[in-house]
């Protein structure tokens, strides 16, 4: 048996030896390992799969990680100890002076009494790993192989994917493995003692009296006590291993905790108190009962060197990834030989599913029965199936197979009237879509609820709507309804049976009248095609227009004053704004309710106010648009005045005057510049609205240093750039 208190380590391997044949040793493997088949294989399997997207869950998929871990010494270590401890034992013969070579070397088989095997990947039972499953116990033989299966969810399978390549590891096992063993001179002992003891003492005095009621005194005392008392006793003796000392404490504890648990020390069932006969019975008047009861279990087991006790290894470890092992050829292993990725959207297996129902309501329309006939046929598929829907709840399902990776279908229906002999039958239609609805404008009712929107009947004493509809088309020929909302009747259904599918909008227009001063309005015609008509305020419409004002308001225009008018002449009804812009604000945004957002007319005047204090009026306009522009359109003109070719030796100033004048546009500008020795370029701009005449007149003055002054005569040009000369020609 092997002595698991002295253990060595030999070519990184823990091995112990025999505690009576010297050459026997025991291995035991460091870490669990991933099982080799006989091709010199890893038993390893990585699966990720993926469902199809239309799985009812939302589940995209997953995958699994199978493979079988051993716990066991690989043969060429296993030489290489053995071989380590014959040259130990030949040492030791040859320092005895024995025979040499020493008796062979031998390996014992580990005998295990039970053992348990926990897999870890990842967050088990969490987000990534959904479960992991293995027998929890190992083959107690051999090469104690543990088989396990991790179940990933999607997320889970691709990361996985990619922790196991590479260097590192990724998934931990933890074998429990429980062997019998000598105990080491250390002696244990266990012990325990439970009692329960019960004391019960009962008196009753009668006295009988012959005049009056007997007299009866009882008198009962009752005591139970329980005790308790156990514990574990270790004397290491000459071993100073805590490790030793540990293992055998932990040992013991578990044979006490296990003994105890085995124990079972009933509980001392009570004294009938009841008494009551021997006095009634056997006219007994005094009476003394004591009842005395106890109850004892124990156990003291004590346990010597020699003794055998049970040792558990708890070998541990984290396993390699394949992608880092090596086969038999000595190349290392490939992730794509050991892993499968696989689609689940098998055509073989694919389904059309068709959920068919009425959207209408059959308790208030004019509806008895919706019968929806569904037809699949591709391939060998043929599939025919009907449905009578009788009320907005009522489904029909309608289940193929698909072929040819096609889920067209071919569905019609017939709608059944109520009072009505004649029925519509729908033509035959072809979709692909999984939720069939048969709606209220497929079924040949024309259905239109009206009701108020933002109509306040406090201003409108009523709003009279006419509702129109046809499709000539299709034989359906002009429907009208006119009705009035008021406080009283502020809903009103539109409901008729055309026997036709509704493709066209139905229109409708609304005259109101208003409480205060008698007036109508009356709206455009307006079309709609939702099941729910809002009649909404007359003025609930909104029209804006924008005024921008363009031109050189910080040198030219001061401001324009603009009268905007809108008037709907149909309705009565006018609006009006007035308005300035200027340097500060020269945009303003007119928005004002109407009636209609197409009818009516705006028109506009202005008054442009220029700084030199002119005027330009502006006449009342058609406005054709939302936006109105108004401004003062002013070009410029820049001249350059360069004075570097004047000779201020000779010179002592010269005086430049220039003049600009457009009388049909009324502008006449006129400036001077003077020049001295050290002067600058200067430039000159003058505004101009014709572009066609932009020629302007210069002139010059020379005043020499000697007194006496230089003309250079006036002169009309277009040129950008004047250059002066020395001096005067």
């Amino acid at each position: 048996m092997l002595m698991w208190d002295k253990p060595e380590v030999v070519e990184g391997l823990t091995v112990y030896r025999d505690h009576e044949d010297r050459t026997l040793y025991y291995v035991l493997p460091s870490v669990p390992g991933f099982r080799i088949d006989d091709n010199g294989l890893p038993v390893f399997k990585f699966i990720k799969y993926r469902f199809p997207i239309d799985r009812p869950d939302g589940k995209k998929g997953g995958g699994f990680l199978i493979a079988d871990v051993e716990f066991s010494v690989p043969e060429d270590k296993l030489a290489k100890v053995k071989e380590a401890l014959q040259e130990r034992l030949d040492e030791q013969a040859r320092n005895l002076g024995q025979q040499t070579p020493a008796s062979p070397v031998k390996f014992g088989q580990l005998s295990f009494l039970r053992g348990t095997a926990s897999i870890t990947v990842l967050d088990d039972g969490g987000s990534l790993v959904e479960k992991v499953i293995n027998p929890a116990a190992p083959s107690l033989y051999g090469k104690m192989i543990t088989p396990f299966t991790a179940e990933l969810s999607a997320e889970g399978a691709t990361l996985l994917e990619q922790a196991l390549q590479g260097k590192g590891a990724i998934v931990q096992v933890a074998y429990d493995l429980w062997m019998p063993v000598r105990l080491p001179p250390v002696k244990a002992r266990i012990w325990f003692k439970a009692e329960k003891f019960m004391e019960f003492h009962q008196e009753i005095d009668v006295e009988e009296n012959f005049w009056s009621e007997d007299d009866y005194r009882e008198k009962i005392s009752e005591k139970f006590s329980q005790r308790e008392a156990g514990g574990v006793q270790i004397d290491p003796g000459g071993v100073v291993d805590q490790k030793v000392i540990g293992a055998v404490r932990d040992w013991a504890l578990r044979n006490w905790e296990d003994r105890l648990a085995k124990m079972v020390l009933g509980d001392i069932p009570p004294v009938d108190r009841d008494a009551s006969k021997w006095y009634t019975e056997h006219d007994f008047e005094n009476i003394s009962r004591d009842v005395i009861s106890s109850r004892v279990s124990s156990f003291d087991i004590k346990y010597e060197e020699g003794s055998i006790m049970e040792w558990n290894p708890s070998p541990r470890g984290s396993l390699p990834n394949i992608t880092t092992l090596t086969g038999r050829d000595g190349q290392p292993f490939k992730w794509e030989d050991f892993s499968l990725t696989v689609d689940l959207d098998d055509p073989f297996f694919r389904q059309l599913r068709v959920t068919t129902r009425a959207n209408a309501d059959f308790d208030k329309l004019p509806l008895n029965s919706v019968e929806v006939k569904i037809e699949y046929k591709q391939g060998a598929e043929h599939s025919i199936k009907e449905f009578d829907l009788r009320s907005p709840d009522d489904l029909g399902k309608f289940a193929s197979f698909i072929a040819n990776d096609s889920y067209k279908y071919k569905y019609s229906y017939q709608v059944n009237y109520k009072g009505e002999a004649q029925a519509y039958q729908s033509p035959e239609i072809e979709s692909d879509e999984e939720n069939l609805t048969i709606n209220v404008g497929d079924i040949g009712i024309l259905l239109v609820d009206v009701a108020p929107g933002d109509l306040n009947f406090n201003q409108v004493s009523e709003a009279q709507v006419t509702l129109q509809y046809e499709d000539r088309d299709n034989g359906v020929d002009l429907i009208e309804d006119v009705f009035k909302l008021d406080k009283d009747h502020s809903e009103h259904r539109f409901s008729r049976v055309i026997f036709k599918p509704r493709k066209n909008p139905y229109r409708y227009r609304v005259n109101y009248f208003m409480k205060e001063n008698g007036k109508e309005f009356k709206s455009d015609w307006q079309s709609g095609v939702a099941d729910k008509l809002f009649i909404n305020d007359p003025f609930s419409a909104s029209r804006t227009v924008s005024v921008r004002g363009f031109g050189d308001f910080a040198a030219r225009i001061d401001s324009i004053f603009v009268d905007l008018v809108y008037r709907d002449e149909e309705n009565n009804y006018g609006q009006s704004q007035s308005v300035a812009l200027s340097q500060a604000v020269n945009f303003f945004d007119w928005t004002f309710p109407v009636i209609t957002e197409t009818g009516g007319q705006v028109t506009y005047s202005a008054n442009i106010r220029f700084k030199d204090g002119t005027f330009e009026e502006v006449p009342t306009t058609v406005s054709d648009r939302n936006t109105i522009m108004l401004g003062d359109v002013a070009l410029t003109q820049s001249i350059q005045l360069v004075p570097d070719l004047i000779n201020f030796d000779l010179v002592k100033l010269v005086k430049v005057t220039l003049h600009y004048a457009d009388e049909a546009n009324g502008i006449d500008e006129t400036k001077d510049f003077l020049f001295k020795k050290g002067a600058q370029e200067a430039k000159w701009e003058f505004t101009y609205k014709d572009k066609s005449k932009q020629v302007y007149e210069w002139r010059a003055s020379y005043f020499m240093v000697d007194g006496s002054v230089k003309n250079i005569e006036p002169g009309n040009t277009s040129e950008k750039t004047i250059v002066l000369p020395e001096t005067p020609a």
